[in-house]
C-alpha cells in the first residue's frame, strides 16, 4: 500500500509539472495577450504584473532627476549596458539593467522628472529564465495578480471567492447523480428486459443527450418561473444551489445509470453470480454488493475527470443561474487575455483531476481483489489459466 501511494504521489507531481509546463508554453506562444489589442492596460500596471509573474524584470531609476534619454520599446538591451540617462548637465546617472533582453514597456519618456527606484523599463527575460521563475512561483503557490483587476486582486483571492461556490454546486450535483444513477442502474440490471428497464434506458439516454445549456433554462422556467419552487437566479442561500446542482446532476446521473446497468448486468449473467446463487447467497446481496462492486470498477476511470469538472464549475450553469463561481473568472480572463487567471483556473482543475485520479488508483485494488499484492494479476496470471483448478468463489472474494 505504501509503494502504491508513493507511486501515485510521484505520478501526480509529474503530471502537474507537465500540465504547468504545457500551459506556460501555450501562453507564451498564443497570439495576442494582455499587452495587445484594445484591452491594453496601463503600462505601469502591466509592468508590475509581469514582474510579479517572473515574465519581465523592472529597470529602475538610479537617482532623482530629469530623464534625458531612454531606450525605445522592442529594442534589445544588454546586461549592464546603457539603457538611458537620468540627471542634469554632465554625465548624469546611467540606467543599466541587470539582465539583458527585449524592452517590453517604456514606463517614462525623456523630459519626465523621475524619482530614485522608480520603474523606467520592463525588460522581457529569456525563455528559460521566465520558465524557471514561473515554476518557482507556482511551487510557492503564488499565482500572481490578475490583469483585469489592474493589480488590485490576486488570482488566489479570485479562486478563494469563486471556488467554494463551484465546489458546493459540484458536490451537490455529484451526490444527486450517485444517489439517483447507481440505484436505478442496479434496479434495471436486476430486471433486465422488463418495461421498467426499457423506460429507464430511454430516460437515461435523454438525460445524457440534452446539454446543460438546454436543460438549465428548461428547469429554470419550470421550477423557478412557472411553479416558483426556487429563485430564478443569484445566490442568497443554500436553496439557490439546488437547481443548478440538479442541472449538472441529471446529466451525470444518466451516465452513471447506464454504466451501472451495463456492469451489473454482465456480472449477473456471469459464472460468479451463478456460483453465488448456488451457495444460497440472497439475490439482493448479490446485486447490492457483488454486482455493485463489479460495476464500480469501470467508473473509476470515468469519475475523476467528471468530478474535477463538477467541482471547478460549469460555465453554462453558473452563467444561466447567475452564480458567483469560478466560471465567471474563466470567461472574463479569456475575453481579456488575462493569462494569470487562466493559468490559475487550469491548474486548479488539473490539481483536482490528479487528486481524483490518484484516489481512484488507490481504491481500485479495494474493489478488484485481482489487483491486490499476491492476487492473480500481481502474479502475472488470471483466473481460468490452463492447468489451474477451477473452484467456485467464496462470497468475500467475488469481484
Amino acid at each position: 500500500m505504501f509503494r502504491r501511494t508513493a507511486r501515485a504521489l510521484a505520478s501526480a507531481l509529474i503530471t502537474l509539472w507537465a500540465i504547468a509546463t504545457g500551459t506556460f508554453l501555450l501562453m507564451e506562444h498564443a497570439p495576442g495577450g494582455p499587452l495587445s489589442g484594445e484591452r491594453r492596460l496601463e503600462p505601469t500596471v502591466e509592468a508590475a504584473n509581469l514582474a510579479r509573474l517572473g515574465l519581465a524584470e523592472l529597470v529602475r531609476s538610479p537617482c532623482d532627476g530629469l530623464l534625458r534619454q531612454l531606450i525605445a520599446e522592442d529594442a534589445e538591451v544588454e546586461a549592464g549596458g546603457a539603457a538611458g540617462v537620468v540627471g542634469g548637465a554632465g554625465e548624469g546617472c546611467l540606467v543599466q539593467p541587470d539582465r539583458g533582453g527585449t524592452v517590453l514597456l517604456a514606463l517614462a519618456v525623456p523630459g519626465d522628472t523621475v524619482r530614485r527606484d522608480q520603474p523606467l523599463l520592463a525588460v522581457r527575460l529569456p525563455l528559460w529564465t521566465r520558465y524557471a521563475r514561473s515554476m518557482g512561483a507556482l511551487a510557492r503557490l503564488d499565482l500572481g495578480v490578475t490583469f483585469t483587476s489592474r493589480g488590485e486582486r490576486t488570482v488566489r483571492e479570485n479562486l478563494a471567492d469563486g471556488l467554494p461556490v463551484s465546489m458546493a454546486i459540484g458536490g451537490l450535483a455529484l451526490a444527486f447523480a450517485v444517489l439517483l444513477g447507481i440505484p436505478f442502474g442496479l434496479w434495471a440490471a436486476a430486471r433486465r428486459g422488463s418495461l421498467g428497464d426499457r423506460l429507464l434506458g430511454t430516460l437515461s439516454t435523454a438525460a445524457v443527450s440534452v446539454p446543460a445549456i438546454v436543460l438549465g433554462p428548461f428547469l429554470l422556467y419550470l421550477l423557478a418561473i412557472r411553479f416558483r419552487v426556487f429563485r430564478p437566479g443569484g445566490l442568497e442561500g443554500f436553496q439557490d444551489l439546488i437547481l443548478p446542482a440538479m442541472t449538472l446532476g441529471l446529466i451525470l446521473a444518466g451516465v452513471l445509470q447506464r454504466m451501472t446497468r451495463a456492469g451489473a448486468s454482465s456480472f449477473l449473467e456471469g459464472p460468479i453470480a451463478f456460483a453465488l446463487r448456488a451457495r444460497g447467497i440472497p439475490e439482493h446481496r448479490i446485486v447490492g454488493v457483488h454486482a455493485l462492486r463489479h460495476a464500480a470498477i469501470p467508473m473509476l476511470g470515468f469519475l475523476p475527470p467528471a468530478v474535477a469538472s463538477l467541482l471547478t464549475g460549469s460555465v453554462v450553469v453558473e452563467t444561466v443561474f447567475h452564480l458567483p463561481g469560478v466560471a465567471r473568472y474563466l470567461v472574463g480572463a479569456a475575453l481579456n487575455r488575462d493569462h494569470p487567471m487562466v493559468m490559475g483556473v487550469v491548474l486548479t482543475y488539473s490539481v483536482l483531476l490528479v487528486v481524483c485520479t490518484a484516489i481512484a488508483d488507490l481504491v481500485h485494488p479495494v474493489l478488484d481483489p485481482r489487483l491486490r499484492p499476491g492476487g492473480p494479476m500481481a502474479q502475472g496470471t488470471v483466473p481460468g489459466d490452463p492447468g489451474r483448478r477451477s473452484e467456485p468463489p467464496s462470497e468475500g472474494g467475488a469481484p
